[in-house]
């Protein structure tokens, strides 16, 4: 009976290794056909054929890549400027534009967000790990407090918080490093 004990726990046990190689591979793949079928569905891409798709994929790369060269100029600024000025005028869509816009340049740009990561300390024996986003509230009439962004492990959803600048201690590792590690549910290596 021991023996059969063993083998079925070493069976086990490279059933798990094996997962854990798999599944993150088998997830990202998921992830990317969900998100590739929902882009063919939306733009009707599966009546065409493979060299119009691929044209397509390429001619949008290039017009982003191009919009995004375009856009350092100052007369793009300006027109861009101007165009964001209307949007913000309307009704619903300034909320819409406003939000994605900000949460676009959290991620994306020289104006990152997310790049001071930092552990608050919850109670004696408890702390968080987020990213500092704003490092005085004295302009809301809360002095001694900032706020920290909390993302969820996996998941793209988080919490906002408002603590006292004390409870807060920078963490001196880099922020890609440590939103992964939030991310995955603290498994991967922070370096």
């Amino acid at each position: 009976m021991g023996t059969n004990n063993k083998i079925a726990k070493k069976a086990l046990n490279l059933f798990l290794r094996g997962l854990l190689v798999v599944l993150p591979i088998f997830l990202t793949i998921a992830i990317l056909i969900w998100f590739l079928r929902l882009v063919v569905g939306i733009l009707h891409l599966n009546e065409l054929g493979f060299g119009a798709v691929t044209l397509y994929a390429i001619g949008g790369i290039a017009l982003i890549t191009g919009i995004g060269k375009l856009a350092e100029g100052v007369v793009a600024q300006q027109i861009l400027s101007f165009i964001e000025g209307i949007i913000d005028k309307a009704p619903g869509l300034s909320w819409i534009f406003g939000t994605t816009k900000d949460v676009t340049k959290a991620f994306v740009g020289d104006e990152k967000k997310f790049t001071k990561p930092v552990k608050v300390k919850v109670t004696d024996y408890m702390w968080r790990i987020g990213f500092l986003t704003e490092e005085d509230l004295d302009e809301i009439g809360m002095p001694g407090y900032a706020t920290v962004y909390l993302p969820m492990s996996y998941a793209i959803t988080g919490q906002v918080i408002v603590v006292k600048r004390e409870s807060i201690e920078p963490i001196d590792a880099d922020s890609g490093d440590v939103m992964k590690f939030i991310l995955s549910g603290g498994v991967t290596e922070i370096k």
